[in-house]
C-alpha cells in the first residue's frame, strides 16, 4: 500500500535522528529527550509512504527534523521492517547535497547513510566532512563511523583524508583511521599512503605510514621519512615526534640505511 502526499509534512514517532556524532563531539544532553519527540519530514515535491515494503521517501529539498537534530538531502529514504509491530526506523539515507547537524556536530557530502541499530554511518564524497568540538575530518571518497558493543568508535576516512584535532594538529594520508573512547575522547590515529603529520608548532613529517597515541601525544612516522621545520630538513627511515614538547628525532632501520639532515638556523 502506498500513501503519497504533495508538499505536506507528516509527523512520525521515531528515534532515527538520534544521531550523536560522538567521535567528534560530546554527547548532547538532550538526545534521550529528543528521541521521544515527533519526527517532522518536509519536502518540496513529494512524500511517499510504502507500507508494504516499509519505506518513507521524501523528494525535493527534503528535510527531517527531530528536536535540535536535522538531516537534509535532495532525496531522503527511511526504511523499517514492515512485519515488526514497532516499525522502528532502521536505516536513513540522504542523497544529493546531504547534510546532518545538531547543536554540537555536523556532517556533509554527496550521500549520508545512517544505520540505526549498529549506530554506524557513512558520509560519501567528494568533499565529505564530519566536524565537531573535538575536530574535523575530511575525505574525497568516504568517511565511515563504526561503533563497537562497548560504545568505542572507529572513524575511517579514505581518499586524501585529513583529520585536524581541536589543537590544530593535522594527520593526513590516503587512508586515516581515528579511534575514540566511549566518551568521544580521541585515543589513537593511524594513517597510510602519502602521510603527513603536522604539530601545532608547524613542524611536519611525511612518510609512508604513521601512528599516533593521544595519551602520550607521541607520533611515529615510517618509510621514506622527511621532517620539515622551517628551512631545516631531516631524512631517514623512521621519525618519532613528541607533539606535546615539539621535540623529534630521526632514526635509521639499522640495516645499512643512514639518516641525514640539512639544518638552517633562524
Amino acid at each position: 500500500m502506498f500513501q503519497t502526499l504533495n508538499a505536506t509534512s507528516p509527523k512520525l514517532r521515531s528515534g532515527f535522528l538520534g544521531i550523536c556524532l560522538v567521535a567528534l563531539a560530546a554527547l548532547p544532553m538532550g538526545v534521550a529527550a529528543q528521541q521521544e519527540e515527533p519526527l517532522t519530514i518536509e519536502a518540496d515535491d513529494i512524500l511517499e509512504w510504502n507500507q508494504t515494503d516499509g519505506i518513507y521517501t521524501a523528494k525535493g529539498n527534503a528535510v527531517a527534523i527531530q528536536g535540535e537534530q536535522e538531516i537534509r538531502g535532495n532525496l531522503l529514504v527511511a526504511t523499517y521492517d514492515p512485519e515488526s509491530e514497532e516499525r522502528e526506523i532502521e536505516t536513513v539515507t540522504a542523497t544529493g547535497n546531504a547534510a546532518f547537524k545538531d547543536d554540537a556536530s555536523s556532517a556533509s557530502g554527496s550521500k549520508f547513510i545512517y544505520r540505526i541499530v549498529e549506530k554506524d554511518y557513512r558520509v560519501e564524497g567528494p568533499k565529505a566532512v564530519v566536524s565537531g568540538s573535538r575536530g574535523t575530518i575530511t575525505a574525497d571518497t568516504y568517511i565511515d563511523l563504526d561503533t563497537g558493543d562497548d560504545d568505542t568508535q572507529k572513524m575511517t576516512a579514505s581518499g586524501n583524508a585529513i583529520y585536524t584535532d581541536s589543537n590544530g594538529r593535522v594527520f593526513a594520508g590516503d587512508l586515516v583511521n581515528a579511534y575514540f573512547a566511549a566518551d568521544g575522547a580521541l585515543t589513537a590515529i593511524d594513517a597510510e599512503g602519502d602521510v603527513k603529520v603536522t604539530g601545532d608548532t608547524g613542524r611536519e613529517a611525511t612518510g609512508d605510514a604513521a601512528t599516533y597515541d593521544a595519551g602520550s601525544e607521541f607520533a611515529t612516522v615510517t618509510g621514506n621519512v622527511e621532517i620539515i621545520d622551517g628551512g631545516s630538513r631531516m631524512l631517514g627511515d623512521r621519525a618519532e615526534m613528541d607533539l606535546k614538547t615539539g621535540n623529534s628525532r630521526m632514526l635509521s632501520t639499522g640495516s645499512g640505511g643512514r639518516v641525514s639532515g640539512v639544518l638552517q638556523s633562524n
